[in-house]
């Protein structure tokens, strides 16, 4: 039977031995129980393994990595022959999710994990699986018509999972833009119509001004020509 653990947690073995019987660790017997009275054989585990008389049930707490192993509950009463094989995995780390690019078109989000033991990096929209790798990195594009649903990241090992949820609009920084309407047209045409007409009125004198100027010069000319006639 196969268990598993996450360093400095516990574990339960669910066979018992209540009066007369055995815990292995290998071909080494670390519990003896008889006559319901429980002896530690291994001061390895003197601080660490539990029995109890009620149920029978034998804990191993704090478990390190190295407590990967096959354990074996002998029960002599019950007959039961039990072997187990536990492994201790480290403690999942949270996620880390960010936004590699984004743009009108889609977005695009890494997952990543500084676990150096394997587990599987899995991305969820909802309730369901979209993508999953054992790499300990994973991205998603996320098209624009689905940012609004609801994703999670999911780092598990065979112990332990841990999982972050991501808001796509924040993450991505994504904006809605809409066509300008009539009333925002109607407020760029009252802003621009006072110095259009201001620009006409500076463009009116500036003609009449040149205007009047080119008759003032008509007419000295012809006052000039009029006294050398006479």
């Amino acid at each position: 039977m196969n268990l598993s653990a996450v360093v400095g947690s516990s574990v339960t073995f669910n066979d018992s031995v209540k009066d007369r019987g055995f815990f292995k660790s290998g071909s080494r017997t670390i519990v003896s129980v008889c006559d319901g009275a429980f002896e530690v054989e291994d001061e390895l585990y003197s601080d660490r393994l539990e029995w109890s008389s009620s149920t029978g049930l034998f804990t191993l707490s704090q478990l390190h990595k190295s407590d990967s192993g096959l354990y074996t509950i002998d029960s002599k009463r019950t007959g039961v022959f039990q072997v187990y094989n536990l492994k201790v995995h480290d403690a999942v780390c949270l996620p880390l999710v960010s936004a590699l690019n984004s743009s009108s078109d889609s977005c695009t989000l890494q997952c990543s994990v500084n676990d150096t033991e394997l587990l599987t990096l899995s991305w969820f929209r909802g309730d369901e699986c979209v993508k999953s790798s054992t790499s300990a990195e994973l991205s998603l594009t996320v098209q624009p018509g689905n940012h609004t649903e609801q994703y999670k990241c999911v780092a598990q090992n065979p112990a332990q999972e841990q999982s972050v949820r991501v808001n796509v609009t924040t993450a991505c920084q994504l904006t809605h833009t809409t066509a300008p309407g009539p009333d925002y047209w109607m407020y760029c045409l009252l802003l621009i119509r006072p110095a259009v007409f201001g620009l006409g009125l500076a463009l009116f004198f500036t003609v009449k001004s040149k205007r009047n100027l080119k008759k003032s010069k008509e007419h000295s000319t012809q006052q000039r020509n009029q006294r050398r006639h006479f």
